[in-house]
């Protein structure tokens, strides 16, 4: 099998190895360019990791990593659900796959709301694991631990009524009489309140991190034309379009006079690259109102842990690099031993010979005949007869006589014949006599 560069292969097998070498190492961490603050400065993490010395081919060759304590800080304030990925890479190279990478993962999700500078807990890494298939020397080299802090993927609401003061989320215009809070219970707008301008030019903004955010106001006959600027993360350009609250979602529909039509997603951006953006509307309509009733800030999961490109990655590498070598060895095979075979029993066999009956003589007594034959087989398949029968005082034949005509049985019917022909003889001599006696 060959090796599985930049993989991750999960076993349940369990490992064949004489010895481990427990490599232990301080990782220093930098952040990304431009990355949030995960850290203290100049802050570095014990890091272990278990590398087998020998190993048996067609066994897996494991790499368990074990972090020390946690160094890494909530880069912010962020609601419930946040989560901490962890992955351990290292270096492994063989004569007959080449290099690649064998990584070790873990994930945990941290239940509790975070403020900025919390600690953050790490994960448990699984093993690494990576079958070899040829005898010969590994070469594995821990490279780098990357942790990286993954938001919320949703927050709650951000409704129009967190307004004033010096952190104030939503800034609108400085002049007051610009914006008036409104308050309707009968009115389903988030929280029952929204904040409107009927004055040309009247602004808000809000500032946030996330990938992407929904403005939320209202759709109505007396609304207006708003202005979005968005200015996203890094500068640049910003994104200008307009928007017709008057109008229904398709952009070109007025809304009926008698409707009015709450909580509706106005105007959204997402699959933004982490980070900080800002929303800026202004109202383009003289006596329309231009309303806010919320703000949906998005947070999509990415999976910017590959590709190195996420605000909150920080890369630990060894402060010392060293590299293990690990023997790959033949597993000894211990031979199968050889079955005995049972033991066959030696039968005796025993024939006996009758004559038949009524037949008697005189000449030759009447023969018994008793053979008994001991057999012991010498192989599985026998080549020769395994029972011969000899008969004591018959023909030098090998064979047995036939039970059905014995000796005696033969003596007997030539006697019975002799006897015949002796009276047949002396009849025919009376008759003779008497017939010359006739002719006298």
């Amino acid at each position: 099998m060959g090796l599985a560069v930049g993989s991750l292969v999960i076993l349940s097998s369990s490992q064949s190895f004489a010895e481990t070498d427990n490599y232990t190492s301080d990782f220093l961490c930098t952040l990304p360019e431009g990355g949030s603050k995960l850290f203290p400065a100049g802050a570095k993490i014990s890091v272990k990791v278990s590398i087998p010395t020998t190993v048996s081919v067609g066994q897996p060759l494991e790499l368990k990593w074990t972090l020390g304590d946690s160094i890494f800080e909530a880069p912010g304030d962020f609601e419930q659900k946040a989560r901490v990925i962890a992955r351990g890479s290292a270096g492994i190279s063989d004569y007959w796959s080449g290099v690649g990478t064998l990584d070790s993962m873990g994930e945990v999700a941290i239940p509790d709301a975070l403020q900025e500078g919390d600690p953050l807990a790490l994960p448990t890494l699984t093993a690494g694991s990576y079958i070899v298939g040829k005898e010969g020397e590994i070469k594995v080299t821990p490279k780098s631990l990357t942790v990286q802090f993954i938001p919320p993927e949703s927050v709650p609401i951000v409704n129009d009524s967190v307004d004033g003061g010096e952190n104030a989320e939503i800034r609108y215009a400085a002049t007051p009489d610009d914006w008036a809070r409104r308050a309707e219970p009968q009115i389903d707008d988030i929280e029952n309140d929204v904040h409107a301008s009927k004055t040309f030019g009247a602004t808000a903004s809000y500032t946030f991190e996330g990938t992407g955010i929904e403005y939320i106001t209202e759709r109505d006959d007396d609304m207006g034309e708003v202005e979005v600027s968005f200015q996203k993360a890094g500068g640049g350009a910003p994104l200008v379009e307009k928007v017709n609250a008057s109008m229904e979602a398709d952009g070109r529909t007025p809304v009926p006079a008698d409707e009015k039509k709450t909580q509706q997603v106005l105007w959204s951006v997402k699959g933004l690259k982490y980070g900080q953006h800002t929303i800026n509307l202004k109202n383009l309509s003289a006596n329309k109102y231009m309303m806010v009733d919320a703000f949906r800030v998005l947070r999509e999961p990415k999976p910017e842990l590959y590709t190195g490109v996420n605000n909150f990655n920080a890369i630990c590498a060894p402060a010392k690099a060293e590299t293990v070598t690990v023997k790959v060895e033949k597993e000894p095979t211990s031979p199968s031993p050889s079955p005995s075979p049972s033991p066959s029993p030696s039968p005796t066999v025993t024939v006996t010979t009758t004559p038949p009956a009524g037949s008697t003589t005189s000449a030759t007594p009447k023969p018994t005949l008793t053979v008994t034959a001991t057999v012991t087989p010498t192989r599985a398949t026998p080549t020769a007869p395994q029972v011969i029968i000899t008969p004591v005082g018959g023909a030098q034949t090998g064979e047995a006589p036939d039970e059905q005509s014995s000796g005696a049985g033969l003596l007997g019917l030539g006697a019975v014949m002799l006897v015949g022909s002796v009276a047949g003889g002396v009849a025919l001599k009376r008759r003779r006599a008497a017939h010359v006696r006739g002719q006298d």
